[in-house]
């Protein structure tokens, strides 16, 4: 029991050491006599040699923008009076002289402004400059007039117009053309060879006027320009051409509209600047 006794009295006595030694610690490192080295902080470096880095950057995606169009209001082909270039003027007659119906459709297709044109001149083999009189300049329409249908058996057959049947308004002045005035039929213009007609199938010819070679002109190289005369049912019977007009130098397109005159079958006006 005493043995006992004794290591209990050592146990309490080493704990109660252990304390005070504690609290001793304690008040000492409160009064700062004692400090502690806090762990050295790492600060973050910066990077060297950025400029090797490579960094990818997709390059944006681009959507093209839609080419703008003109937006031109619709006219019924069969209503006479205005209309914008690239619009049908049609007519229309039931059961002419007991065969077929009529329909028949003119449109005006194309312009061009020109202060000279070049023509081929067939009996002498050359090249001719062609200029306006001083303070002018020409200007071309192409126009299309094709009996509407796919049959030519037993159809009615209709006169074909001719640049007679067009006046170009200037302001306020109509102009006939210039064809058979400075302007021959017959001869070819170098600015027109790539001009085609209204189903881009071959070079249009004047309007109103087929070129055939005859041999039997030599004044003309052996060309004949004549008449279309009848028109026939078909688009490969449609005819086709420009017309040649005259006009002061300072002349805009809001100046200029074409008019078409058909008789008995109405009129129509076509304007450029829409």
């Amino acid at each position: 029991m005493n043995e006992k006794c004794k290591k209990d009295e050592i146990m309490e006595s080493l704990i109660s050491f252990v304390i005070v030694f504690g609290i001793i610690l304690y008040f000492i490192a409160s009064s700062g006599m004692i400090t502690f080295d806090k762990p050295e902080e790492k600060i973050a470096q910066p990077i060297q040699n950025v400029s090797m880095i490579t960094v990818f950057t997709p390059e944006p995606t681009i959507t093209p923008e839609a080419i703008p169009t003109l937006n031109i209001d619709y006219v019924d082909p069969f209503t006479p009076g205005d209309r914008s270039l690239g619009q049908w003027y049609q007519f229309y007659r039931a059961g002419v002289q007991g065969l077929k119906d009529l329909q028949i459709g003119i449109v005006a297709y194309r312009y061009r402004f020109l202060d000279r044109y070049t023509w081929w001149n067939p009996s002498t083999g050359n090249y001719y400059t062609q200029r306006p009189e001083p303070g002018q300049r020409y200007f071309a329409v192409w126009i299309h007039e094709e009996m509407i249908g796919n049959s030519t058996k037993d159809d009615p057959g209709f006169w074909a117009f001719d640049d007679r049947a067009f006046g170009l308004q200037v302001k306020d002045r109509i102009m006939a053309s210039e064809i058979n005035e400075s302007f021959n039929p017959v001869v070819r213009i170098k600015e027109f060879d790539y001009y085609y007609d209204f189903y881009n199938t071959v070079t249009a010819p004047p309007f109103g006027y087929q070129v055939l070679y005859t041999g039997k002109n030599p004044e003309s190289g052996g060309f004949l320009a004549t008449k279309i005369g009848v028109l026939r049912m078909g688009p490969g019977n449609a005819h086709d051409g420009f017309i040649i007009y005259e006009i002061p130098k300072e002349t805009q397109l809001t100046d200029i509209s074409l008019i078409g005159e058909f008789g008995t079958f109405g009129s129509a006006r076509w304007y450029f600047d829409v």
